[in-house]
């Protein structure tokens, strides 16, 4: 048998295995025929793939470079030292080649793609989008909008969202639906991932996958439609779709470890064991792959937070200033934690001091801001007025803010500094002017500085403002009624001409005598609720009258209302005519114990209550009023038992 019909049937038995993926069987085949084929590079080429495809990535490396003398193999090797994080290296071998293919594009894109070079990463998957011409389409889309994603975090929002088909995969859904996050759009982002779990079902299901294979695909879709669930408010339902992902115990570690990071939010200062075991998974070596730059930053502030949280602060000044050394960016998030240190431990001068220091050296507006108000507050805590002031001046243009500027103007009047809180309202106001913003900032710049000068009794410089206010605002009726308040002051006849455009007064249903009669100084809104219209003033008793509810009289079961009643019927039994006391046989007839010690008979005859209920009554006490309330109620058995001696 000649070589060229062994090669031939060699060849034909991997295509056999190959569409079979029984790549081990590949390998054995291939070594055995490598010995007598030597010239033969499609053997070596095809245990290279072989082992690819087993992921056994440093195996095919390794076994590359022993190969190298006779051929390059350039894109295999380009592509085991991307999947062995060896990024840079792989870019710098497809940038040496000449004429790169359309495989070694690709590759690129992705490449650029892990580097976070998102914009070149762009611009190579439109070239090849439009270049190509097969049946990849989708899947170049949807790593198009993966990287429209990852700029989108960046706060670059200039590329347009591409429209969801019905063609379209889920991975292509997701990506789209993370681009809504980024933008804000919460509840759209929503509703595409809950369509994109449900194509992931349907997709994965025809293929015959099973049920942990398609969990495992969902794990990434679960994660981020838990974090809108976060975005929203929605903290237990949030919760609850974390605790789900993590109870299957997904392999990817990147989604495993954002839904344990998540959870320890939600969680803040409650469940600090949970919250601490779930931390730890976050530690993983393998995250640096498997996460993007700001994802590890995000992981590993909340371990600093988690540690401060926790009072644990050595640990946290630890983990800061690994972060400082790592992420020399965050020195903003890392001053403001150990701010935060010193004052717990009642260090307030070190940690002003700390942070005006920093504030002086940065040039960052959004830093400087940031820990300017920290600072401002830490003296405010300790009185000290005039160093805020100072700390709050030195913001430069971010001191026009309208925040800013209501804190400042209230420092300045707290240290009576009138004409500083002046001046401040009117660089402000030529600061906006200049802007050219809204009218809606001037207009309550200068509200506030007219009720400041009313404040202080300068009509002249108010009316000025609310002048300026009236042409910002020509039909704002209040406006117009403070300003002829202010010009009555030192302008009556301009009070008197600006009056002429107040709307005429409806009077038809004003009672003008209760109007006069009305003391004003008790405000308005006391006077709305005393002044009552003509209809209502003279039947308010009628009003009551009626909101009163009539009972129903019940009747006792034995009434005749042919008897007349007993006249006697609101006393008390025992002070009835009829009442009969019960016999008593323990104070028979003995007069023992009646009246006082000592007394006579004629007494105790005369106080006997038996004589005194047989003795006529007199005739106005006897029957009382039919409607007569009980006005006394007698209750037996309440005695107060006297204390029995030691």
């Amino acid at each position: 048998m000649s070589k060229v019909s062994i090669l031939n049937s060699v060849f034909s038995e991997i295509e056999k295995l190959d569409s079979a993926e029984e790549y081990k069987r590949i390998i054995k085949l291939v070594e055995k025929h490598i010995p007598q084929f030597p010239e033969e590079l499609s053997l070596v080429q095809s245990k290279v793939v072989c082992l690819i495809h087993l992921n056994q990535i440093e195996d095919a490396y390794n076994y590359i470079l022993k190969n190298e003398a006779s051929q390059k193999f350039a894109f295999e090797k380009a592509y085991c030292l991307y999947r062995l994080n060896r990024s840079e290296e792989a870019l710098e071998l497809i940038n040496e080649e000449p004429n790169p293919a359309q495989s070694f594009k690709e590759l690129k894109a992705q490449i650029l793609y892990k580097l976070e070079r998102y914009n070149e990463c762009f611009d190579m998957y439109r070239d090849i989008i439009k270049q190509s011409k097969d049946s990849f389409t989708n899947e170049r889309e949807s790593n198009l909008t993966a990287v429209i994603s990852q700029l989108s975090k960046l706060g670059d929002n200039k590329y347009d969202i591409p429209t969801v088909k019905q063609h379209n995969t889920y991975e292509f859904m997701y990506n789209i639906a993370c681009v809504l996050i980024d933008r804000k759009e919460i509840e759209k982002a929503q509703d595409l991932l809950d369509q994109a779990a449900k194509s992931c079902r349907n997709t994965l299901e025809e293929e015959e996958a099973t049920e942990e294979e398609i969990q495992e695909e969902l794990t990434a879709i679960k994660v981020q439609g838990a974090y809108c669930l976060q975005k929203l408010g929605r903290d237990k339902e949030a919760q609850s779709e974390y605790t789900e992902v993590l109870k299957y115990k997904p392999k990817d570690i990147g989604s495993l470890a954002i839904a344990s990071n998540n959870l320890v939010v939600l969680n803040r200062e409650h469940n600090v064991f949970d919250s601490k075991k779930k931390l730890k998974s976050t530690l993983s070596d393998e995250l640096t792959h498997k996460l993007n730059t700001w994802q590890l930053k995000k992981v590993m502030l909340n371990h600093c937070r988690f540690a401060l949280i926790t009072n644990q602060l050595d640990q946290c000044t630890q983990l800061c200033d690994n972060i400082e050394k790592k992420y020399p960016d965050l020195i903003e998030d890392i001053i403001l934690l150990k701010a935060v240190m010193l004052w717990r431990q009642n260090k307030n001068s070190e940690a002003i001091d700390m942070l005006k220091k920093f504030v002086y050296q940065q040039k960052n507006p959004t830093a400087k801001l940031n820990c300017t108000l920290v600072a401002v507050k830490l003296l405010l805590v300790q009185n000290d007025t005039n160093e805020a002031i100072t700390l709050l001046e030195n913001l430069g243009e971010l001191k026009y803010k309208l925040g800013i500027v209501s804190t400042l103007v209230t420092l300045y009047l707290n240290v009576d500094n009138f004409k500083a809180a002046s001046d401040l309202f009117n660089d402000t106001l030529s600061w906006y002017s200049q802007k050219e913003v809204d009218n809606s900032k001037i207009t309550i710049l200068l509200k506030q500085l007219a009720k400041l000068h009313l404040r202080e009794q300068d009509p002249k410089e108010a009316a000025k403002r609310l002048s300026r206010l009236l042409e910002l605002n020509p039909n704002n009726k209040k406006f117009l009624a403070q300003l002829i308040i202010a010009y009555t002051q030192f302008d009556p006849e301009k009070a008197q001409m600006y009056s002429k455009q107040l709307p005429p007064l409806d009077l038809q249903d004003t009672d003008i005598d209760l109007l006069e009669n009305t003391n004003w100084m008790m405000g308005s809104k006391l006077i709305k609720k005393s002044t009552l219209k003509p209809d209502f003033a003279g039947s308010k008793t009628e009003v009551e009258k009626k909101r009163k509810k009539k009972r129903k009289i019940i009747l006792p079961k034995n009434f005749n209302p042919d008897v007349p009643p007993n006249p006697e019927r609101w006393l008390p039994r025992h002070e009835r005519t009829g009442y009969r006391k019960k016999k008593d046989r323990r104070n028979k007839e003995t007069g023992i114990g009646k009246g006082t010690q000592g007394a006579s008979n004629v007494s105790s005859e005369q106080f006997n209550i038996k004589n005194i209920a047989a003795q006529p009554k007199p005739q106005t006490a006897q029957v009382p009023s039919e409607n007569a309330p009980r006005l006394q109620h007698r209750k037996g058995g309440q005695y107060k038992k006297k204390k029995k001696g030691k």
